[in-house]
């Protein structure tokens, strides 16, 4: 091999300056043809056709790196980083076999693309040209801030697309372009003109042209994409190109100008459609750009400029959220022109896109998704994706979820206004769409079916309308990848396939409510605390428990009051018994119930706040105190579901109950309950066994009824002695005193010292009939005042209410009248006043009939008169309360016998007068508050039905209030009427509004 000959003059390439730019440096410096260069270099062999391109400049081969080395002094590296092989995997593609440029990969130009250029670099570089205006990426000069030039002013030719004339001396910086041999044999046409004459659009400092070329030089430079959306998870600068391509491509493609605009600035816009205008005024042979002018290198800079500036406007945001908006124009461009966004169609945007296009395309459609498609790409992620999660990992979630979501997320996921119905059932089927590509009615067959597929639709729509939507979205996000990197203690697919059947039996309950002291209540009370268990040990809804109870009203309220009523013992006691089930199932690894952590909600805009936010101590207090549930949560800034989850989880101790104790008491008798905290067995047994006290005694000094004394006695296995009480009775007394006098059993009782019970016995035996003799509960004897004509009507609180009904009839035309306004059947009212014209007896009342009103008889007018004439009388002089009146009078024979009367409450005075009758008690307090609240609802019954309250109950306690206040506070709603408040009402309902924080407590 003959060795090659240095040049004679050394000639240094610049830093970044193409091969083909060094080399017509060195030929114009030497002064000799390109072609004889291009020899010596060892291009082209001696004699050898010029070829019509220069592979030369895309690939050096090893020799002829060798050669020029040798023959120029460079070396073969930075002979090598002069061609195109230098971006080489980063902004193009290299066929190395061919020597070629794959045009198709990210906008590769090749060798035969020619080169842009700047002509002020041009100018002051004295023709050298950088090897990235070959670039299909290159189109701004960041020093000159303008845009590149694509073609020579003066003969339209692309420049440096062939090598330069292998005849012809080089001169740089002037267009290179020969004509073909004209047919007249005349020379050909020589253009040489001086590219730096060359315009081009010039651009403001910080234009978004110039900010997308410098990110885009550093990402072809490093290798790496670190802007915009790459910042937190850099990519290779083949993905970012490719993003860039695909966005840039269909930007020009399918965006109108109108659209573009709020992309890419107007004068690029404008300049773009100008090139393209111009490109399809030439002739098919001549076009320089394709229909498609993104899916290769754009022949123009400026649409190069706009297609790059639009996806770097998208792409250089500081996250994909931020992202979305600018790529939510394509997608409107896209759908206009008859396209469908799917999520998964950028994966035909290109084979190298990186996954953060696919998370910008995902977070640009989130809004139009379905709220199934949202979970399974999590569009809430700063970085959505499409679904990973294999069916066996769907598996194993499935064991780690329960047929309903935990409490507290079920709490804290709720939206407003609440979903009342399958809400957690559907979260936790929500959770195993998460990152998944189940269908919803697999993944509600997966835990247990307890929902079907339109109710969980129908949920996740109403959780997507919640402002709050996105923390939903969030928390399940959080706790699906919570259970799937985590171990769960409790298998839920085992706890759903336990046969519950044995789970607390009614024995069971009565004898943990023993042991716990508490009230088993009644039967929804059992169902209610066997549901309660079912649902901690299951984590299913309670309507899967098997032999359910009757789906009923009163067993719906029991639900809902049941956590108000739980204790610490009683839920100990509960737990325990779920253990000792669970261990009968040999689960005894298993714990009896388990959460996620709640730090997974940290952070999160949630429907519902935090739970632990809530003072325990203040809810504990509310609840002994017998506040609503309603005002309670009012009171507490929460929901009443809330309220209940937190009793249920912290439940209140149970208050300690005395002998002493108001509380201890309703109506009169002391229930079972109460009763095992204030005597255990061994007191019974020493006070009835030992002393041999009869339970009558015991009740008169322990307060406790005689009946429940005995019940206790039987519960503890204490025998109970039969035996005939001392003293007799003579039957002629008896008889005078019961049949012919009237009175009764237990005033009897009284005079003789014997229980009412004895004095009953005693007359079956002596063939005496029952009578069914009352005796007045009304303080007649403190009103000796009353008139003559109206006394009879003072023998209880009922014929004083008919009276008051008969004073305010006769103020009507006719009974209809008087009925249509206070709300009253006609068929009650007219009951009533018969049986107050059988007390006083005569009638009162002139029927109304045609032309003719409501009249009175004579007793009716003395009546009234009487009536009225005795309110003067009572006006005048001292008054009697009615809580003095009514006070029961002493009983002969009992000494031990405690004052039934409640100990006053202190603070009276600072109460108005009107409400001090009412308030003198703790109890009396509690009733003019719930009255408080009662008067904000349409009727009683809506009433108990908020509060779960028995309606006879709250009966009871108005007819109690009015009898302290000595009026009718509320005119029941009847026939479609409102319940309305009597004058009365609004003024006790005015002057107690003040007082309410202070009727709620004791």
């Amino acid at each position: 091999m003959t060795p090659s000959r240095t040049l004679p003059l050394r000639h240094a390439p610049r830093d970044g300056e193409a091969l083909d730019s060094w080399i017509e440096g060195i030929a114009a410096q030497l002064r000799v043809p390109m072609g004889e260069v291009l020899v010596a270099l060892g291009l082209r062999k001696e004699g050898a056709h010029p070829l019509g391109w220069a592979p030369w400049m895309t690939l050096l081969l090893p020799d002829e790196a060798g050669h020029m080395a040798s023959t120029t002094g460079i070396s073969r590296e930075s002979l090598h980083a002069m061609t195109l092989e230098h971006f080489d995997g980063r902004a193009l593609l290299v066929d190395r076999a061919g020597r070629r440029v794959n045009r198709s990969f990210v906008w590769g130009r090749s060798a035969t693309s020619g080169s842009r250029f700047c002509p002020d670099c041009l100018r002051e570089n004295g023709g050298r040209w950088p090897l990235h205006w070959r670039l299909g990426w290159s189109f701004a000069c960041l020093i000159h801030r303008r845009l590149l030039a694509d073609f020579c002013p003066r003969c339209g030719s692309r420049q440096r697309k062939r090598p330069h004339p292998s005849p012809l001396i080089p001169w740089p910086g002037r267009c290179d372009y020969v004509g073909s041999p004209p047919a007249n044999g005349s020379p050909r046409f020589h253009c040489r003109h001086p590219l730096a004459e060359t315009e081009s659009l010039p651009l403001d400092a910080g234009h978004p042209a110039l900010l997308a070329q410098q990110d885009l030089l550093e990402v072809i430079t490093h290798g790496t994409g670190a802007f915009g959306v790459y910042a937190h998870d850099p990519q290779p600068a083949v993905a970012v190109l490719s993003d860039m391509k695909s966005i840039a491509r269909r930007v020009l493609f399918h965006m109108p100008p109108h659209r573009m605009s709020r992309l890419v600035p107007e004068e690029l816009v404008q300049e773009h459609l100008n090139a393209r205008e111009h490109n399809s005024g030439l002739s098919k042979a001549k076009r320089r750009a394709p229909v498609d002018p993104g899916r290769v290198a754009p022949a123009y800079a400026v649409t190069a400029a706009a297609g790059a500036t639009a996806a770097w406007s998208t792409l250089g945001q500081a996250d994909c959220r931020q992202a979305a908006p600018r790529m939510r124009e394509l997608h409107d461009a896209i759908v206009e022109r008859g396209y469908w966004a799917s999520p998964t169609v950028t994966r035909n945007w290109g084979r190298h896109t990186s996954p953060l296009l696919q998370s910008v395309h995902l977070a640009a459609i989130a809004p139009t998704m379905w709220p199934s498609t949202a979970l399974r790409y999590r569009t809430a992620l700063p970085n959505p994706s499409s679904p990973a999660t294999t069916p066996s990992q769907l598996t194993a979630r499935a064991h780690k979820i329960p047929g309903e979501i935990w409490p507290l997320w079920a709490v804290r996921l709720n939206p407003v206004p609440q979903v009342r119905e399958n809400l957690a059932a559907a979260l936790a089927a929500s959770l195993l769409l998460v990152d998944s590509r189940i269908e919803l009615s697999a993944a509600v067959k997966k835990l247990g079916g307890f929902i079907d597929q339109p109710t969980l639709s129908h949920v996740l729509q109403a959780l997507r309308d919640d402002a709050r939507y996105e923390g939903i979205q969030l928390a399940l996000i959080r706790l699906a990848a919570y259970l799937d990197s985590h171990e769960v203690p409790i298998d839920y697919a085992r706890r759903r396939r336990l046969d519950y059947t044995t789970l607390l039996p009614e024995d069971e309950w009565i004898d943990l409510c023993h042991r716990a002291l508490m009230d088993p209540g009644a039967g929804t009370r059992h169902h209610s605390a066997r549901c309660y268990l079912f649902e901690r040990i299951s984590g299913l809804p309670h309507t899967r428990i098997p032999n359910p109870p009757p789906d009923s009203q009163s067993f719906r309220n029991s639900r809902v009051r049941f956590p108000y009523v739980l204790t610490q013992a009683a839920a100990t006691a509960l737990d325990q018994a779920g253990r000792t089930f669970l261990d009968r199932n040999r689960l005894a690894g298993e714990p009896l119930t388990w959460q996620p952590p709640a730090e997974l909600l940290n952070g999160l805009g949630l429907p519902r706040a935090d739970p632990d936010d809530i003072d325990l101590d203040d809810l504990h207090r509310r609840v002994r105190a017998g506040q609503p549930s309603t005002h309670i949560a009012a009171e507490l800034g929460t929901d009443p579901r809330t309220v209940r989850y937190l009793l249920s989880e912290h439940p209140p101790a149970a208050p300690k109950v005395t002998v002493n104790d108001p509380r201890a008491r309703r109506r009169g008798r002391t229930s079972l309950h109460v009763a095992r905290h204030m005597l255990s067995k061994d007191q019974l047994e020493r006070l009835y066994v030992q002393q041999e006290m009869p339970f009558l005694d015991i009740a008169r000094e322990t307060g406790i009824n005689r009946k429940t004394l005995a019940a206790l006695a039987d519960e503890y296995g204490i025998a109970r002695r039969t035996h005939r009480p001392s003293g007799s009775l003579d039957r002629q007394w008896l008889y005078e005193q019961y049949v012919v006098q009237g009175r009764t059993m237990a005033d009897l009782g009284r005079e003789t010292g014997m229980s009412t019970t004895t004095v009953a016995a005693r007359a079956r035996e002596y063939g005496i009939q029952a009578q069914h003799n009352r005796q007045p509960r009304c303080p007649q004897q403190g009103f000796t005042s009353a008139p003559e004509v109206i006394r009879p009507t003072l023998g209880n609180s009922y014929a004083l209410r008919r009276l008051r009904v008969f004073i305010q009839v006769v103020r009507y035309a006719t009974l209809g009248e008087a009925c249509q306004t206070h709300g009253i059947h006609p068929s009650t009212l007219t009951q009533q006043l018969k049986r107050l014209e059988a007390d006083v007896g005569g009638p009162l009342l002139i029927r109304a009939g045609r032309g003719r009103r409501l009249g009175l008889t004579d007793l009716g007018k003395r009546v009234v008169h009487a009536v009225e004439d005795w309110a003067r009388t009572l006006a005048e002089q001292p008054r009697e309360t009615w809580t003095q009146a009514a006070k029961r009078r002493p009983q002969p024979g009992r000494k031990g016998r405690r004052n039934w009367a409640r100990p006053d409450a202190p603070g009276v005075d600072r109460f108005p007068a009107l409400l001090q009758p009412a308030v003198r008690t703790f109890a009396g307090r509690r009733r003019l508050h719930r009255f408080l609240h009662v008067a904000d609802y349409p009727s009683l019954a809506a009433y108990c039905r908020d509060v779960g309250l028995s309606p006879s109950a709250l009966t009871v306690q108005i007819q109690h209030l009015e009898r302290d206040l000595q009026g009718q506070l509320l005119i029941r709603g009847q026939y479609g009427h409102r319940m309305r408040l009597t004058e009365l009402g609004e003024n006790v309902l005015a002057a107690a509004r003040p007082y309410v924080d202070q009727l709620s407590t004791r």
